[in-house]
């Protein structure tokens, strides 16, 4: 566990805590470190869940199955993030999400019932935890936002203007590659690079691989005005 101690002083559920607290809290208890292949189920929509997961190494997808049988994906987490805490303590048995490995990584799982005593000792992992949730309500609020655009174009510019605002600042690094983008905003690779060169080409954006500057910001604004 020591390899990943300053991992887990990054994780936003561990905030407040030293090194040696969050320690002696792992040490009381019941979790497993578990690797996963790129691609892997961490957890499929049909279980019921029984941990929430800290991400070590890697990357992970959550995916929201639709009754059509296709999918989108719904949440993109990195090294240093939680996730599991909603679905752990539903009342719902059984869910629509998969949530899958984008990488090779390591997940540290820590289970219910010691999350749950976590919680009723630790005042500070509890308001931790809790603005979790609020933050999660806030980025699926933001998903369904997003698709309440029709158009690509109108999608592009939301995720783009709604990237400004959450970095402050107009010069945007993308955290995935632009198949796992398109993937995102639910319209194909080809439609997405059609896009974005059109927007290159006036000027509205520079794309250079895995970074967009935003160079009319005004002109994204008037792309969703015209809903």
């Amino acid at each position: 566990m020591d390899r990943y101690i300053d991992v887990l002083c990054s994780c936003p559920l561990f905030k407040g805590k030293g090194k040696e607290e969050i320690k002696d809290i792992l040490s009381l208890t019941t979790y497993k470190i578990k690797h996963y292949q790129k691609n892997d189920f961490i957890f499929r929509a049909d279980q019921s869940p029984k941990y929430i997961g800290i991400i070590l190494e890697g990357s992970i997808e959550i995916q929201n199955n639709l009754e059509s049988g296709k999918f989108f994906n719904l949440l993109y987490k990195k090294k240093g993030e939680a996730f599991g805490g909603s679905l752990i303590f539903s009342d719902i048995s059984m869910c629509k999400f998969d949530i899958v490995a984008k990488t090779s990584c390591d997940i540290l799982l820590i289970y219910k019932e010691s999350v749950l005593e976590i919680l009723f000792k630790d005042s500070v992992i509890a308001h931790n935890m809790l603005s979790l949730f609020a933050k999660s309500i806030l980025v699926l609020n933001k998903k369904i936002e997003l698709f309440s655009h029709s158009s690509i174009q109108q999608k592009i510019a939301y995720s783009l203007l709604y990237n400004i605002k959450l970095n402050n600042n107009n010069i945007i690094k993308l955290p995935y590659s632009k198949k796992d983008w398109a993937e995102h905003l639910n319209v194909s690779r080809s439609s997405l690079s059609r896009e974005l060169k059109k927007l290159n080409d006036k000027g509205v954006i520079e794309v250079h691989n895995k970074t967009i500057k935003i160079v009319q910001v005004d002109y994204l604004e008037s792309i969703l005005g015209n809903i």
